[in-house]
Formats: structure tokens, C-alpha cells, sequence
């Protein structure tokens, strides 16, 4: 035994290198037979050198890698994610436009855009229907919440520290995928810090490969909408599309959570006070601004009147 060993560390640098090659070729062997046999489009990606056009990053028709029709069948619905185009620029005036993702129930926007910028940038023919970008240095992620109690670390406080580092080493050319930022407390703190987060990566750093997975509207088709949830029937399309969401449909998920209809009812009661009691504020602090000017808005005086008579 110890002169097989011996013989075998003698021959070290030998096996090294036909075990490198072995690996190389798996790897290699893996891509060509996942480029060859996807489930559905596949595209070659076009990878343009950011001296020639600022970064971005374009995917049609893009799928999960991971996701096979052998677990969804034919229930996979592609989205695009277009981040810093200039067809975006042109048409919103912004540098970016967020379309994202979804999977029946399950939302992978970040997962899959940045799977498929590694695979794209190793080589690898993508799940997509074009596929096109500039280089990119770095995946940055801050997603999901959890807390590390036991070091004396809340959730807030972990994403905080998740953030500082994307901020300190994210640069122009770096894919950003950030997900509920700010969720791990219940004041406006949150919301403050990840708008100030987006300003910084955006103006500052000047980083457009940002996937912000905070605000979406997902195509949906509501029957009987009305004031009562429950009498609401909505059909999702897994399709997300251009504009800010009109309304949250949370009290139809608990009706699908089934959640005794008593409760949603109470929650729904209860939301409309909230609903209301902002519309007061917001009414009242225009009335002030109003004043201060010599110029009160009677109709914003009528409807903060009648607010305060309903609440």
C-alpha cells in the first residue's frame, strides 16, 4: 500500500492534469448536450463589447435553465427581462425596464437572469428566444430574508450588511439582483433605505444591470370586481406587463390559502380603514400646504370633511 501511494505521488502533477482534463471535457460535454436537446427555444448569445455600446442586458422569451417540461409540461410561460436597452431608453425616456419572470406560483426573475448571463458568458447556447448583452464582472444577489439571531443579527440587519457589500463592489459593468430589501422591518425605514439603494446603484455607481424585483404587474383578468373580495374571481396569466399594479389582490391568495372567509372579511374591513385614513392625511397635509400659500382647494377641503365623517 505505501508503495502505491508512493508511486501515485510521484506521478502527482500527471493525474492533476488528466483529472483537470476530465473535468474540462464534462463540463464542455454538458453544455453541447444541454444547447443540443433543450425543451424548447435556444438561442447562441450575442455578446457585444461594452466599448461599442453602453452595458445592458436583453433576453426574449427567456426560460428557467432548470426548469423542464418533464416537472411543468407545457405550463411554462417565457417573459423578457430588458435591462438598459436603448429601445427603453427611446420609448420611456429611462434607462431600464424591469419585465419579469414567472413560473405558474413560483417567481424567478433573479435566479434566471442570472443564470442565464453565466451561462451565456461561459459559452453555453441559453433557454431563450435572443439573447443579448455586455460582459459582466460580477453577480451581485440580496434576496430572500433570514436573520442570524444567534450572532445577535436580525433580518433588517442582515440585508443591510448584504447591501453594503453590493454597494462598496458593484460597478457599471455588474448584474444586480436585489429582493425584498427592507422587508426585515415594519416601519418606512425599509422602504426609505431601498429607495435610496436603487438612487446609489443608479446615479451614482451607474450600474443599469439591476433586476429590482419590488414593484410588477403581472396580467391578470378579474370577474365581478367589486368592493367585496369575495365576490372576486381572478384568473392570473403569468404574464407581466408594462405599468403600476392598480390594486393588491392579497385577500384572493387567502381565499386560495383558505383562510376562513371571516377572517378575509375582518382583514378587508380593516384595510379600507388604513385605505382611508391615508387619504385623510394626504388630504389634510394638502390642505396645510394649501393654506400656507392663500390658496385652500375647497374640493380638498370637501373630501377631507367627508373622510373624517366616514372615519
Amino acid at each position: 500500500m505505501r508503495r502505491l501511494f508512493y508511486n501515485f505521488d510521484k506521478n502527482y502533477k500527471d493525474w492533476q492534469s488528466a483529472v483537470e482534463c476530465i473535468a474540462v471535457l464534462d463540463v464542455l460535454l454538458c453544455l453541447a448536450n444541454y444547447s443540443r436537446g433543450g425543451d424548447g427555444p435556444m438561442c447562441r448569445p450575442v455578446i457585444l463589447l461594452p466599448e461599442d455600446t453602453p452595458p445592458f442586458l436583453e433576453l426574449k422569451g427567456s426560460r428557467h435553465p432548470c426548469i423542464t417540461k418533464t416537472f411543468f409540461g407545457d405550463d411554462f410561460i417565457p417573459n423578457d427581462i430588458l435591462i438598459g436597452c436603448e429601445e427603453e431608453e427611446q420609448e420611456n425616456g429611462k434607462f431600464m425596464k424591469l419585465l419579469l419572470p414567472v413560473i405558474k406560483n413560483l417567481f424567478l426573475p433573479h435566479s434566471q437572469a442570472g443564470l442565464l448571463a453565466v451561462m451565456a458568458q461561459m459559452g453555453c447556447y441559453v433557454p431563450a428566444e435572443v439573447c443579448r448583452l455586455t460582459p459582466i464582472d460580477r453577480v451581485f444577489t440580496r434576496l430572500g430574508a433570514s436573520d442570524r439571531i444567534m450572532s445577535g443579527e436580525s433580518t433588517f440587519f442582515v440585508e443591510l450588511s448584504e447591501t453594503a457589500s453590493i454597494l462598496m463592489h458593484a460597478t457599471a459593468h455588474s448584474l444586480v439582483l436585489v429582493d425584498e430589501l427592507g422587508r426585515g422591518t415594519a416601519t418606512f425605514d425599509g422602504t426609505a433605505i431601498a429607495n435610496a439603494v436603487v438612487k446609489e446603484l443608479a446615479e451614482t455607481i451607474k450600474c443599469p444591470h439591476v433586476l429590482l424585483i419590488f414593484f410588477f404587474l403581472k396580467a391578470c383578468m378579474v370577474e365581478n370586481e367589486c368592493e367585496d373580495p369575495s365576490q372576486e374571481t381572478i384568473t392570473f396569466l403569468y404574464k407581466f406587463i408594462k405599468g403600476a399594479c392598480p390594486k393588491s389582490y392579497g385577500f384572493n391568495a387567502a381565499r386560495l390559502a383558505n383562510l376562513p372567509e371571516e377572517v378575509i372579511q375582518k382583514g378587508h374591513r380593516k384595510a379600507r380603514e388604513f385605505e382611508k385614513m391615508n387619504q385623510s392625511l394626504r388630504l389634510f397635509r394638502e390642505v396645510c400646504l394649501a393654506s400656507e400659500r392663500s390658496t385652500v382647494d375647497a374640493e380638498a377641503v370637501h373630501k377631507l370633511l367627508t373622510l373624517i365623517k366616514e372615519l
